[in-house]
This record gives structure tokens, sequence and C-alpha cells, in this order.
């Protein structure tokens, strides 16, 4: 199941420990390629369609910011459909598959990614006629997925959500908003620890403005706790954001902003 791939490859020695690989060479990327884009051609580090931004050594494996930028305006004839973020060294590479579509206006989107060791991390862009593209970084982080968990996040607050907008709303223009929800969004492997507790971690967001698609994605613990959403939508009059988070333990939690023209929105 490509949203949910597990993969393991041994480590092997180097008089040069982890230096930079060729990318295209990598065995857990290998299989992942295989499995989920077959031999369908992927244009590589196209920066006219799509450009990755991290720090390629990260202090804390654990929350890594990372920010996928698309090139090219969100239209109804060329737009960019699905976005791929994969850490080819995760227990599941395929952090996120976040999907987009016209009211986007523009694909950005930014989060915190955990990396158990080094390695490549990959946004392939899917356009909608199937165009393939991708941009890659290696990264020097290790740890992230397997550090034991911190305090959990209280009952009462678990799946609250807080919208950010820093410009004041402009109607048929591309809004930047960010959603950040309060979940422990637990790592299988950490949760290994304790051979009685059931991990739970996100899987899906979905977001609409005025019923219609913006955003949505499917997630896991490749994202750090408490993860944070950043992201385009295009208002195109007054209206209602609507975002629903599932988790693991089938948990719904959902939430919903005014949007108006004028003054920045946040709420909390």
């Amino acid at each position: 199941y490509k949203r949910q791939l597990l993969t393991c490859a041994p480590l092997v020695a180097s008089a040069n420990p982890n230096p930079e690989p060729d990318h295209t060479k990598i065995p857990e990327w290998q299989v992942i390629r295989n499995l989920m884009f077959g031999d369908r051609e992927i244009n590589p580090d196209d920066r006219d369609v799509v450009r990755l931004y991290l720090n390629t050594r990260a202090d804390d494996a654990a929350t890594v910011p990372v920010m996928i930028n698309g090139q090219i305006d969100q239209t109804s004839n060329d737009y960019i459909k699905t976005l791929y973020v994969i850490v080819d060294g995760n227990p599941i590479p395929t952090a996120g598959i976040f999907h987009f579509t016209p009211e986007s206006g523009r694909v950005k989107m930014e989060t915190r990614l955990r990396f158990e060791k080094y390695s490549f991390v990959r946004a392939v862009a899917e356009l909608n006629d199937g165009r393939l593209y991708m941009s890659q970084r290696w990264v020097k982080a290790a740890g992230g997925c397997s550090a034991p968990m911190g305090k959990n996040v209280a009952a009462a607050s678990m799946g609250k959500m807080r919208f950010r907008m820093d410009d004041a709303v402009a109607y048929d223009q591309p809004q930047l908003i960010q959603l950040q929800v309060r979940h422990p969004n637990e790592s299988a492997l950490a949760s290994d620890l304790d051979p009685d507790h059931v991990p739970q971690f996100i899987r899906s967001v979905e977001v609409n403005y005025n019923d219609k698609p913006v955003m949505s994605g499917e997630v896991n613990f490749s994202l750090s706790d408490n993860p944070v959403f950043r992201f385009y939508f295009v208002p195109r009059a007054e209206g209602e954001l609507n975002v629903k988070v599932e988790d693991t333990h089938d948990s719904v939690f959902s939430q919903s902003m005014r949007i108006s023209e004028g003054e920045p929105t946040e709420t909390q």
C-alpha cells in the first residue's frame, strides 16, 4: 500500500561516514519509486516547477522545518495536483501526500519532519496532466522517529486548532494561512518502548473553503508532534474555512474560521 510503505535497508560501513550519496542509487528510493511511480519519468531538480528548502544539518531530528514551493500558477488548465513528501530512510517514507486544486491559488507546503537516519528528503510534484517533477536534499539528522515521546497532549486540548494569517485578506488573491493542530502525533518507533501502548498519530487532514476543496493530505508520524501546515487558498468572497483532521484512533477533529476582506485573522 503505497501511502503506508515500510522499508528497511542495512547500514554499510564507510571510511567516510555518511557522505552524500548519489540520490538515484539509494536502495530505499529505488523501492519507493517503483511502488509509487512505476516506470513513469520523473524530471529531477526542475526548479521551474517545485523547490524544496530545509536545513540540511538539523539540530533536532524530531522537528525539522521544511518548505516546498510550487513555481507555477494554479490554473484550471495547468496546476500541481499532488505533492509527495518522501523521506527515504524513515519507517514510513511517505511523510505526506498532499492534494491541491486551482482554488489553492499557489502551491506551498510548510511543515515539520522527523528523520530517523541520514536521508534524502524528496518533493515530487505531479501535475494535472500526469507529469512528475522532483526536488531533493540530503539531510544529516537522525533519531527523530525513535526519540522518547514527550509529554502527552491533554485530552481536553487534543485536536484543537489554531489558524493564523499574517496579511490582510484580499479576495481573488492567494492567501497564506498557517494551521497548527494540538496532537502528540506519536511515533510508532518511540511507542515500541511500551508494548501495551498503541501509537496515536494523524492520518489525514482536509481543508475546504465554502465547500470547495483547497488542500487535503494523507500523513503519518514522519511529521512532528503538534503538526503545523502552511498553505495557500483563494477566497472568492466572504465565507468559511473548514478543517477536518482524523487520526489512527479514529478520532475526528474539526474547526472552522470565518473569512472576510480586511484585517489579518488569528484564532486559538
